[in-house]
């Protein structure tokens, strides 16, 4: 059964090349030059658009993309950098920065107390200190995990959130990697 539908496919294809070869034999030079001459117009389109644009294609995708993905990873490198676990004199600099800029200059004492750290206040202005605490221990990798504020002198009239006295104790963020 499978020999016998082998055959007639040959068979077939020998009836169809048989037709080929008359046809094209029944062709006029100029017709079959031009039929050879549209053939290969039409492979050379068939290889342009199923081999060449799609790699010129890629290529200019990845000229483009590729000082972007650069520019991405050098960002990153450097948050990474900057995320990194300092160790204890490099994060006490930058505590020490950071809250000079928050507006703390002079209301602090930092010390490192066992794995974490202590900040004593000393009528430090409210808004800059809360301000701080909301946001920059994050950046250091610490987290709040104790603060026993109090108000202290008297109330302005002139808006202003007061003075808050106190100490606050940070330790390593869980998740966090160690200082080595």
């Amino acid at each position: 059964m499978n020999k016998a539908l082998i055959q007639r496919y040959r068979s077939r294809w020998r009836q169809l090349a048989s037709q080929a070869r008359l046809y094209w034999q029944s062709l006029a030079q100029r017709e079959r030059q031009l039929v050879l001459g549209m053939a290969a117009g039409v492979c050379s389109l068939l290889v342009w658009l199923v081999l060449i644009q799609p790699a010129l294609r890629k290529i200019d995708f990845w000229r483009l993309e590729t000082p972007r993905l650069r520019t991405q990873a050098q960002t990153l490198d450097g948050l990474l950098q900057g995320l990194a676990a300092p160790n204890a004199g490099n994060l006490e600099v930058g505590l020490r920065s950071s809250l000079d800029a928050g507006g703390l200059a002079g209301h602090y004492q930092l010390q490192h107390a066992g794995a974490g750290w202590l900040l004593t206040f000393d009528e430090a202005p409210a808004d800059g200190l809360l301000g701080w605490l909301l946001g920059n221990p994050g950046s250091f990798t610490l987290e709040v995990v104790e603060a026993r504020l109090r108000r202290t002198g008297t109330t302005e009239p002139d808006g202003t959130a007061g003075k808050l006295s106190g100490t606050v104790r940070m330790d390593q963020a869980l998740g966090a990697k160690e200082a080595s």
